[in-house]
């Protein structure tokens, strides 16, 4: 019975975390991981009963325009109205269209071309016979008309809720398969319309937003109001949304040229500062991070309509294309930066299946540490992926998702998010940083998935056109693959006349035979003394042996010294006189045991002579303890940790190691449990 409990009391409490903000430890890893992918997770963990009805996608009929006329201005949790259809067909002999609609929603009629239909109903299908026979190539409209009780699975893709000042408030997400519970629709992602109508019927004292440009406004004499919204940039399904409450506008503008503008509108409820105190400081940063998407990747791609955020009641973001929903304590930098990347990938490039969803998650992660990059310096990048290289070596299975039938699995953010944003980090280094950017911007533009769908076989199309080389061998271990290398290095060196020659070793295991080992361009820092040199081998055997001229005795070794990998290091004894026993790497461990009452012990490892401070906070940030501070020559230390007073709960453990190579710093989480 404890060890059930110890789980619930340390996810709690991790999520707790996301209260520390002092300067020291308010980090990009805090903010988007905590805040922002452990909320989304957290969405699809009770939604999972809906993949039972997820169907296999069987086109008969390609979707080009959807209407969307709704009315949700009567009692609580009732929608009422209509949905019209044009498709062109792609199945001369089909007979029927179907349609995904989850059964609580009861169809009161349907018609194909003006002309009344008969149609059936099932748990999560709608059938439409069609009234004549229609060639490939052909248009068919349908209009269905409907009403019922949207479906609440889980935290539900459709919620009729009460904000917290008291008014209505309505918002939907539909991702993955939720467009269902609330319209009659084609619900797969690899079906786009051409464009859609979603026209809001609410009362007066209510705003309708949703996708696209806001065309029209009428004032009913039933006190509703009807707000007609266009989006004409293809879309899918699951990025319609519609979102109703009492709603201020908060503009921001993003000036793309000298003589041309497009507004940032954002909708937020009365309450937002409290729930999120810097929310408007962090919406002003939108048309900053529009510049640096747009200046690697090409402009906004939905540059004739908007971008802008709106308030909704689940936590995290979704990214409904021209206007993100946020949940009230989402407003936060890396949040914002991650659901605009997905205009871009998400939005303008869908993942063609749901099991490339790495495509949209992965790459909108990777982007929040480009924005963090480019907007704060190297450092913070480099902060922002150390930050996630744990939970991308704890991903299970291969980041193409296998098995979409499970939710968890298919948002599992170790493997989708954290591995995903990883794999383009590594893909960065293999090709280097103006083919990288290069490809990216290529991939953006590619004509055949521009305002379409891809899959991985797409970027990596794109990326060995760009940059001339064969990627397979990176495609198949890191998106097809499983798990991530482990190496030894051993280092070892003699003088030749006036040089010297260096031998290192590099065995590698990985867990799996998927792959066997791992083929990587391996950075090598040598070190003598205030001397150092790096060197560049390609690794592509379980062990191998390389050598190397150096003008310096080496004294010292360091593997991957930027990071670039995702993987583990030790190293093996060396024949360098005085090394025996080195770390090859920094590193903060795990403090064991954990969790602990009242002692454990914190372990580190210093590769070469630094200052070193290991300081341990509480989840506000205060410090409680100085395990360390001063300089600490090459080794593994170990040092015990008390801690008699305190209360239950999430630590953090940050080492921070200056040299004179550069900065390391690390964080771990500590549980105190009395």
């Amino acid at each position: 019975m404890m060890k059930p409990l110890i789980v619930t009391i340390a996810v709690m409490l991790f999520v707790a975390c996301a209260q520390v903000h002092t300067q020291e430890l308010r980090s990009a890893q805090t903010e988007s991981f905590t805040e922002h992918v452990r909320a989304e997770m957290e969405r699809y963990r009770v939604r999972a009963q809906l993949l039972a009805r997820a169907r296999l996608y069987v086109p008969i009929a390609d979707v080009k325009y959807y209407r969307l006329n709704l009315r949700i201005a009567d009692q609580k949790n009732f929608l009422s109205g209509d949905v019209t259809t044009l498709a062109r067909v792609t199945d001369a002999s089909a007979t029927q269209i179907t349609y995904d609609l989850n059964n609580t929603m009861k169809v009161d009629s349907a018609f194909v071309d003006g002309v009344r239909a008969q149609f059936s109903q099932n748990q999560s299908t709608l059938q439409i016979t069609l009234v004549r026979p229609y060639n490939a190539g052909d248009l068919v409209t349908t209009r269905v008309y409907y009403r019922g009780n949207p479906a609440y699975t889980g935290l539900g893709s459709y919620a009729d809720a009460v904000s917290a000042e008291g008014s209505r408030w309505v918002y939907t997400l539909s991702e993955p398969y939720g467009a269902r519970d609330w319209w009659p629709c084609i619900d797969h992602p690899s079906d786009k319309a051409d464009s859609a109508d979603i026209v809001l019927t609410c009362a007066q004292t209510l705003t309708p937003v949703s996708n696209g440009m806001l065309a029209d406004t009428v004032r009913n004499t039933d006190s509703t109001k009807t707000y007609t919204w266009k989006e004409r940039y293809p879309i899918s399904t699951y990025l319609i949304a519609a979102t109703i409450g009492n709603f201020t506008k908060v503009s921001d503008w993003y000036k793309y040229a000298p003589t041309d503008s497009m507004e940032v509108t954002s909708y937020v409820l009365p309450t937002i500062a409290q729930s999120s105190p810097q929310y408007r400081q962090n919406l002003a940063l939108v048309p900053r991070m529009l510049e640096v998407y747009s200046s690697m990747f090409g402009q906004y791609p939905f540059i004739k309509e908007k971008y802008g955020q709106v308030e909704f009641g689940w936590g995290g973001g979704m990214e409904h294309q021209t206007l993100t929903s946020l949940g009230s304590r989402a407003f936060t930098e890396g949040t914002i930066a991650h659901e605009l990347a997905h205009q871009w990938f998400g939005d303008m490039i869908t993942c063609r299946t749901w099991g490339d969803l790495w495509l949209n998650e992965g790459f909108a992660q990777y982007c929040e540490a480009l924005w963090r990059e480019r907007q704060y310096g190297a450092a913070a990048y480099a902060s922002v992926m150390a930050s996630r290289i744990n939970d991308a070596k704890n991903a299970q299975g291969t980041l193409f998702v296998k098995d979409t039938g499970d939710v968890n699995n298919l948002f599992n953010y170790t493997r989708v998010y954290q591995k995903g944003s990883w794999v383009l980090h590594m893909l960065r280094h293999a090709v280097g940083d103006s083919m990288f950017f290069a490809s990216m911007r290529a991939y953006a533009h590619d004509p055949s998935v521009q305002y379409g769908t891809a899959s991985t076989a797409d970027v990596r199309r794109v990326f060995e056109q760009t940059t001339g080389k064969d990627l397979a061998w990176f495609f198949n271990e890191w998106v097809f693959g499983e798990s991530y290398p482990r190496y030894v290095c051993t280092l070892s060196s003699a003088a030749e006349g006036q040089t010297y020659r260096a031998q290192v070793r590099i065995q590698q295991t990985t867990g799996t035979i998927n792959p066997a080992f791992f083929t990587m361009p391996v950075d090598l820092k040598f070190f003598s003394g205030s001397w150092d040199t790096t060197l560049t081998i390609t690794t592509n055997a379980q062990d191998q042996t390389a050598q190397f001229v150096l003008s310096h005795k080496p004294d010292s070794l360091q593997f991957d010294p930027q990071n670039w990998i995702l993987r583990d290091v030790t190293r093996a004894n060396t024949s360098v006189a005085g090394v025996e026993g080195v770390p090859l790497d920094f590193s903060l461990s795990q403090n064991f045991p954990n969790p602990f009452n009242p002692s454990t012990v914190v372990s580190f490892s210093v590769p070469r002579q630094s200052r070193v401070s290991i300081r341990i906070y509480d989840i506000t940030g205060r410090e409680v303890a100085v395990l360390t501070e001063g300089e600490r020559p090459a080794g593994f230390y170990h040092l015990p940790l008390t801690m008699p007073h305190g209360a239950s709960g999430v630590y953090l453990c940050r080492m921070t190691a200056v040299h004179t190579a550069g900065v390391f710093s690390e964080t771990r989480k500590l549980l105190l449990l009395r």
